[in-house]
């Protein structure tokens, strides 16, 4: 499986439009049969759903460099890209809940959480909230819309976990790169994510989930040259 970097973003660069207009741009030449390789490292966070439509009351978002991308808005992204084109997401981030408000990491060099202190989570979205209350109903009901491309999330944790941080790469990375072993490794998604699984300990365990159409995750997929940072587009299946 050979992929065509499209657009990297890191920084300063990886502001919420940048962000959603990369992903915009890569719906529109993929076709039925293409993919998707979307992949983001970083802060997660919540703020909260003004629009009703999670059953925590909570939005799930990524913490880019200018303000909190809510997953509102990526549901309404993934319905611009056509049936049969395939999206698979590596997000290493957390989705902060009841135990990352409660986590208090070493001050002795010891594990650290790739989320937003929640201090400052509360602070910026009290006084953003009109912003993320306006991106919320502009993508109301997004999440219950009908999307025709098949969506695969692996995730560094559940969301009732906390994704590692490290000195190099963040935990679910490094086991990403290890399993990935260069672009060796031949098998199944699901296997992917099991041998990642593997190489973490039990108190950060990866999601997989699905969104949209069924994805294929025949078990002659073979996963490899995959990015750890930016976007990348394939669009020449053979």
């Amino acid at each position: 499986m050979r992929f065509q970097r499209q657009h990297d973003a890191a920084h300063k660069t990886a502001t919420a439009n940048a962000v959603s207009a990369a992903i915009g741009a890569a719906a529109k030449p993929l076709s039925k049969g293409d993919m998707l390789l979307l992949t983001y490292s970083g802060h997660g966070g919540q703020v909260k759903d003004r629009s009703s439509d999670e059953k925590d009351r909570m939005d799930e978002t990524w913490v880019l460099f200018d303000r909190e991308l809510v997953d509102d808005e990526l549901y309404t992204l993934w319905g611009k890209f056509k049936s049969g084109v395939r999206i698979l997401i590596l997000s290493d981030s957390c989705h902060s809940g009841t135990v990352a408000k409660d986590f208090r990491p070493s001050l002795n060099g010891g594990p650290r959480p790739r989320v937003m202190p929640r201090l400052i989570a509360v602070q910026v979205e009290k006084a953003h909230a009109a912003l993320y209350r306006r991106k919320q109903m502009e993508n109301k009901g997004s999440e219950k819309a009908k999307i025709g491309a098949s969506v695969l999330l692996i995730s560094g944790c559940m969301d009732n976990q906390t994704s590692m941080d490290g000195d190099h790469n963040a935990a679910f990375t490094g086991a990403l790169k290890t399993v990935c072993a260069g672009g060796k490794f031949k098998g199944a998604y699901r296997s992917f994510r099991d041998r990642i699984v593997a190489q973490l300990p039990s108190s950060q365990t990866p999601n997989y989930y699905f969104i949209g159409a069924q994805f294929d995750v025949r078990g002659t997929e073979t996963v490899h040259h995959l990015t750890t940072t930016g976007l990348a587009a394939r669009a020449d299946v053979n």
